[in-house]
């Protein structure tokens, strides 16, 4: 009898074992967990949200009353790009981040953006670098960090600037606003998108907003 017992918990061991492997693994480059109902709400409403701010709050205008210069308006470039860093602070999902930039991108072309679906373009390709920023500071251990949130965020900000400014054809403008311009981007995705962000899903899980991961 006790020899059956030994065999039974022996069993239940290596089947709890085996449970354990298959829940806690590496999520790698895009998670694999399952979407649930809550993950497709917070990135569509965040979304939503994030683009109707976007597209009808002139936020650049704040830049420009005390700093009129070429680039200046990259300053507060990054509240493009907070609504999906506090998503992923939310669920700690990366293709949160593509669903939330999505549904901004729909938004904003749906109200009438000047770039037309060119802005569901930028959208996914925001969302894209954020996500590699995300992943790259989890490889380096700064996941979770003021700093890795920071660097994530400015990454996630910054290849929108040269972007616009090609397809701007604004070769007429001194190297040396180009490179104020993407140093501006740079720094608004570390304030806004990685640290004001981590502030804010920090503040909302203080809140009681429940959490998927």
């Amino acid at each position: 009898m006790k020899e059956k017992k030994l065999a039974e918990q022996d069993v239940d061991e290596n089947q709890e074992s085996i449970y354990y492997q298959d829940t806690y693994k590496e999520t790698g480059f895009i998670d694999k967990k399952k979407i649930t109902n809550l993950d497709l709400t917070y990135s569509f409403i965040i979304g939503v949200l994030g683009g109707i701010i976007s597209s009808l709050i002139p936020f650049s205008l704040l830049i420009k009353v005390w700093y009129p210069f070429t680039g200046g308006t990259q300053l507060v470039s990054g509240h493009h790009v907070i609504w999906a860093s506090i998503v992923y602070g939310l669920t700690k999902k990366k293709y949160n981040i593509f669903l939330t930039m999505l549904s901004k991108g729909l938004i904003e072309f749906l109200l009438g953006d000047p770039w037309g679906i060119i802005i569901i373009f930028v959208n996914f390709m925001e969302a894209f670098f954020l996500v590699q920023g995300f992943f790259l500071m989890e490889k380096l251990g700064e996941g979770e960090t003021k700093l890795g949130w920071g660097i994530a965020g400015g990454l996630g900000n910054f290849f929108q600037a040269p972007f616009f400014w090609i397809i701007n054809q604004r070769w007429y403008l001194h190297w040396s606003l180009w490179a104020l311009a993407f140093i501006f981007a740079f720094i608004s995705g570390i304030f806004i998108v990685g640290i004001l962000g981590r502030a804010i899903k920090n503040y909302l899980i203080k809140a009681g907003v429940p959490t998927t991961f």
